[in-house]
Parts: C-alpha cells; sequence; structure tokens
C-alpha cells in the first residue's frame, strides 16, 4: 500500500471516530457494528461484579434471537474510568488476555462496558453461529454525577440483582484482594464451594455474618468493611488452620467438608473454655479432627442429621481429651496426624495428575482431540500440550499412566487415542485445531506430551509432522523424552517434507530430558548419563535444552543430575513423587536449600508440590526461581 493511501486510510477512521464521539455526545445510542468499524475496543473489569453464567448467557441468547436487544448496553469511555480508578486494569472483551491501564497508548480508543458484558457475549455469539440473527446491538454512554464503582452497583441491585456472591467478587477486587475474611471466604467459596455462612462462621468461630453486611457497605463503603468481614490476620490464619484439618480429617468423604457439623461441634468446644484456654483448645482441636479415626469418621457421616453428628464429634473428642492427658498417647496422636497429612497430601497430587490423560477441561479450556489445555499439574507445564497416542513402551515403574482411571486407557505401547483413524488423520485434525487456536498458542507454546513419549520409534514420525506444522506457524515447541536415540531419526523425519530449515528449527523447538539419575526404575529409557550425553550435543547444536527433574525419586540423586547437566541446561523443573516417598519434608527443604547455592544462578521453576510441601512464598525466592509461565525461548 502507498503512504498516501495508508494516511488516508488512517484519516479514516480518525473520522469516524470522531462522527461517533459526536454521536455519543449528543446522547445518541450507537450500534456495535460503528464501534468497530471507528476503531473503539470493548473491554471490561473481569475482577468486578458477575461471571458469565452459561445457563444466562443461553437464555438471553433465545430472547435477542427473538426480540433484539430492547436496552443498551451502558458504557463510559475507558479515560473516564481510568482517571478515576487508575491503579486497575481493563480486560479485552475479544482477547481476554489482553490488559489496558491508564499508561496504555490504547486509552483513548478503549470504551468500558459498565453494564451488559453478557448481552455482547451473546450478540457476538450469534452473529458467528446464526445467519439468519440480524438484530443490532447498540450501545449509550453514561451521563451520572455518580461514582462509576456506585453507578454499577445501583445499576445492578435496582434491576436484575447481583447475589451476595457476585457482591462479594466486586468488594474483594474494590479493596484489590487485600487479606480479609471476605477474600478468604471468596476463595473458599469459589475452590471448595463451601456455603458463604458457613465459611464467616469457620473464620469468626460464630454465627454473625448477614448478607446485609454486604449492602450496608456497598452502601458506605468510606465507612470500611463491617468486622465481621474484615476479620484479623491472626483469626484468618486460625480460620485456615481449621478448614484444613476439616479437610484432612474427612479425606475420605469429601461432602462432610462443607457440612456443617464439624464447626457446630468446634464452636461448643471453644466457647465452652474459658478465654485463656481458647488459644490451646483450638490446638487441640484441629490435632482432634486431623486425627479422627476413619471409622468414627464414617460412624458421624452415617447420622441422619446434625444434632446427631454433633453428640458422636463430641464423644469421640471427650476420649481424645482423656487420651491427651497421657505424654506417650499424645505424641502418638502427633503421629497420626503426621501421616494423615501426608495421606492427604498424596491424594491432592494424585487428584491433579488423574486428570492429565483425560484433560477434563475447566473454565472454558479448549479440549480437542489432539490439541487441548491441561489442568492441574500438567497445566505447570505448558497452557497447551498435544497428545496423538495412549501408553508407552518406556515402561518406567513410578509411572501415574499406569495409576487410577489412567490405567483403563494405559497400553505398554504407543497406541493411537480413540477416535482417531489411521493416516492422515491425527494430523489433520491437529492442523484445524492449531490453525483455529494459532493467535494464542503462539503466545504460549505447545508441549509434548502427557500420555506418551513423544521421540520413542513408534510416535516421532507423528511427532516431526506436528512438529514442522508448528515450525512453519510460528509455535514454539517443547519435547520431553526418556530416550537418548532419537536426534538422527527425528530429524530425518524432519527433512522428509523437504526444505528443512535447521536455522528456524533452533528458533522454534526445544528439547526436555526427565533425568532422576534411578536407571533401574525406568525400564526401556534410556540410561540418564545417555540422555545427559544427547543433551548436550543437541545444546552444543544451538538447541534450547530443559530438565523435568520430575518425580524427585530421592533429592540427592536428583542434586546430582542436576549439577552435571549445569551449563547446557535452559531451565531445571522440579517437582516430588506422588504416592509414597522415601523422603520427607526436611530432604526436600535439604535440596531446595542446595538449588539456592548453585553456581551460575541456572532458571529453575519448583513445582506446586514442592512448594505446598515447603509452604514456600515464591515472591521471597531469588530472580532465576521462575513461574511456571517462565519464556525460555524469549
Amino acid at each position: 500500500m502507498k503512504k498516501n493511501e495508508t494516511e488516508n486510510q488512517g484519516n479514516g477512521i480518525m473520522d469516524k471516530m470522531e462522527q461517533i464521539l459526536k454521536k455519543i455526545e449528543d446522547e445518541r445510542t450507537v450500534s456495535l457494528e460503528e464501534l468497530k468499524s471507528a476503531g473503539f475496543i470493548l473491554a471490561a473489569n473481569k475482577s468486578f461484579g458477575r461471571v458469565i453464567n452459561k445457563t444466562h448467557l443461553k437464555e438471553l441468547k433465545c430472547s435477542l434471537k427473538k426480540y433484539g436487544c430492547i436496552e443498551p448496553v451502558s458504557i463510559f469511555f475507558g479515560a473516564e474510568y481510568f482517571e478515576a480508578y487508575p491503579e486497575r486494569e481493563l480486560a479485552d472483551l475479544n482477547d481476554g488476555d489482553k490488559k489496558y491501564t491508564k499508561d496504555s497508548p490504547e486509552v483513548p480508543e478503549v470504551i468500558f462496558v459498565a453494564d451488559g458484558v453478557h448481552r455482547v457475549q451473546a450478540h457476538v455469539e450469534l452473529l458467528s453461529e446464526d445467519e439468519s440473527y440480524k438484530h443490532t446491538l447498540r450501545f449509550r454512554h453514561v451521563e451520572t454525577v455518580l461514582p462509576i464503582d456506585r453507578w454499577i452497583y445501583v445499576r445492578n441491585t435496582n434491576n436484575r440483582n447481583w447475589d451476595s456472591k457476585d457482591c462479594s467478587r466486586h468488594i474483594a477486587a474494590r479493596t484489590g484482594h487485600a487479606k480479609s475474611n471476605l477474600t478468604t471466604a471468596v476463595k473458599w467459596q469459589e475452590e471448595l464451594k463451601l456455603g458463604e455462612k458457613y465459611a464467616y462462621t469457620i473464620l469468626n468461630l460464630s454465627d454473625t455474618y448477614k448478607k446485609k453486611l454486604l449492602s450496608e457497605y456497598m452502601e458506605a463503603p468510606d465507612k470500611g468493611l463491617p468486622m465481621v468481614l474484615k476479620g484479623v490476620e491472626e483469626n484468618i490464619d486460625r480460620g485456615g488452620r481449621i478448614l484444613h484439618a476439616f479437610r484432612v480429617c474427612w479425606r475420605d468423604i469429601p461432602k462432610m467438608v462443607r457440612n456443617s457439623a464439624s464447626i457446630n461441634m468446634f464452636i461448643e468446644v471453644y466457647n465452652a473454655c474459658g478465654d485463656s484456654m481458647k488459644e490451646a483448645v483450638v490446638s487441640l482441636l484441629v490435632l482432634f479432627f486431623t486425627t479422627l479415626d476413619k471409622t468414627d469418621a464414617e460412624s458421624v457421616a452415617g447420622e441422619k442429621d446434625n444434632d446427631g453428628k454433633v453428640r458422636l464429634l463430641k464423644e469421640c473428642w471427650d476420649k481424645f481429651s482423656k487420651d491427651i492427658e497421657d505424654g506417650n498417647l499424645k505424641a502418638e496422636y502427633e503421629r497420626r496426624a503426621s501421616e494423615a497429612e501426608k495421606e492427604f497430601d498424596d491424594r491432592s497430587v494424585e487428584k491433579k495428575e488423574a486428570a492429565v490423560s483425560e484433560a477434563v477441561p475447566e473454565n472454558n479450556k479448549y479440549h480437542g482431540k489432539a490439541i487441548y489445555q491441561p489442568n492441574g499439574k500438567a497445566g505447570e507445564y505448558s497452557g497447551w500440550a498435544c497428545n496423538f497416542y495412549n501408553g508407552c513402551s518406556n515402561q518406567c515403574s513410578y509411572c501415574y499412566l499406569q495409576k487410577g482411571r489412567n490405567a483403563k486407557i494405559y497400553t505398554p505401547v504407543p497406541t493411537l487415542q480413540k477416535g482417531f483413524k489411521d493416516g492422515d488423520d491425527p494430523i489433520n485434525r491437529f492442523r484445524k485445531e492449531l490453525t483455529a487456536n494459532l493467535s494464542e498458542i503462539q503466545k504460549h507454546g505447545l508441549f509434548f506430551c502427557f500420555t506418551t513419549d513423544p521421540l520413542l520409534p513408534e510416535t516421532m514420525g507423528l511427532t516431526a509432522r506436528a512438529v514442522r506444522i508448528c515450525m512453519e506457524n510460528g509455535v514454539n515447541v517443547k519435547l520431553l523424552t526418556k530416550r537418548a536415540d532419537f536426534v538422527e531419526p527425528f530429524f530425518d523425519y524432519l527433512s522428509a517434507g523437504g526444505g528443512f530449515d535447521e536455522e528456524l528449527c533452533r528458533k522454534h523447538v526445544a528439547f526436555g530430558f526427565t533425568l532422576t539419575g534411578h536407571d533401574e526404575l525406568e525400564g526401556n529409557s534410556s540410561p540418564n548419563l545417555e540422555r545427559i550425553s544427547t543433551m548436550k550435543l543437541l545444546h552444543d547444536r544451538g538447541y534450547r535444552t530443559f530438565v523435568s527433574a520430575e518425580p524427585v525419586i530421592d533429592p540427592v540423586s536428583s542434586l546430582q543430575v542436576i549439577k552435571g547437566t549445569l551449563g547446557f541446561c535452559d531451565l531445571y523443573k522440579v517437582g516430588l513423587l506422588s504416592g509414597k516417598k522415601d523422603y520427607g519434608k526436611t530432604d526436600v527443604q535439604g535440596l531446595v536449600d542446595e538449588l539456592l547455592k548453585l553456581p551460575e544462578k541456572p532458571k529453575i521453576y519448583l513445582k506446586d508440590s514442592v512448594v505446598g510441601m515447603l509452604k514456600l512464598d515464591r515472591s521471597t525466592l531469588p530472580d532465576n526461581f521462575v513461574g511456571s509461565d517462565y519464556n525460555m525461548f524469549g
């Protein structure tokens, strides 16, 4: 395009923008098409207010299709919003990963959707789904003397009411998610599905929460949060200990975690003791619940009503109280508590791992046949992954794929995933799914893979074809293997289509090696030392390399292989063995202490299993200890 043509095009957009601005200033409505053609950007603060409700969205689409939108979407200018709230950010409604702040150059083009995000999404989806849909979505600028937050609150409470969860999320975001009873309760509700009143009862050890406290704060935020909602740090930490004890106690009967019998009994015992004894009683109650016998737990859960549950819990407590007076028995209870904690931690890890092979979508994550967004522990490795096969011929004894529900689909040799036909079907499906999600996958890269070794003789050909497609589309690829004998055949596969560009390959492909130091547990895998030699060869050849020091079979061996690869490894990922371990917290702490001392400060990611066991604060770690989103491609 010639320079004057470009300038004319730019001038045309500016003219359109000015026309739309004039129309808005004249208190007239404008259409979505007008806003888009003029270059405006629709954005919202997704931390505030209601979460997109799929049921409501479906109902709204039916209404829009039948009647159109009978009420304009309410908007403010982005500049207005950032002037009022300079510390906040807005998310692009078309691309949720794109954020805007007061310093963004796009601020003059940003339109803040204050009320009507559901309508916008429903309208956009209908336009793409239904050719017969011809209705127009219109927008109107809000003229008000109220602060924007207050206008949003009044608008939503005087019309289609926010529920208490919506209000809580809004307040949490408004207070910057500062530590409080409210933010803690919101977290527990979202993560554990706890009842609202129940969460506050745990935090306050009293039944003092009322929903009206939320509206009272919204009406007069300058007065600050009521103490019931605010809490104090000491009690918030106490509430966390109590809830954790309940989760350990009811690990075999998870529905009981959400049952009020535990906290009702807890409060009865707590209120019955003098003030000077309350702190000690809390600690004893935490120990009691952590060590409650499984048979007793089942008996409690089997009671029909909560009064019966509380009665049985108090009977168990009475026995515990007598036992604990004996020093030897107290030590035994503490030992049982340690075992229960370990069992709970192991189960938590296993639950995360169980989601890997099937990659069940959460929170609207994409789940194609070949490409998907992994959850849980797998999500720590990559936001996007590809699986063509189930099963693996390496035959490692600790392999999580051979356990739990994964065992149902596991095979000792790789087999195409169910649903794929032989021939070109897998790669055709891959190409289609990659194209559909290309912009996101370009941002985050693609990982191979969680349900097999991608560089086995049986899997290598399909892997190479997919990697070549990724390279051609500017997608970074991470390959994780326990093989050392793949280099020549893999590059032969990459070259098979002709026109192989190794410089492009170096730019987009990283090779990872699982290293444990325990050949005896890794079946048909290449020996660890051979993997290390291949890793150095590829690094010297100009490729990025990484080590998966997961699982840690023993901390000493893991440290040894890490030290043996310094200088030709770009990233280390360290994660613990799931299930029964021959090491404990002290050993893991020793491993982390040694990692902190490593020369040249290599990039290290400590997986959640390590951070959780040691209760580490990632923000306090040195800069070379990176997050799961670290991009080794730069």
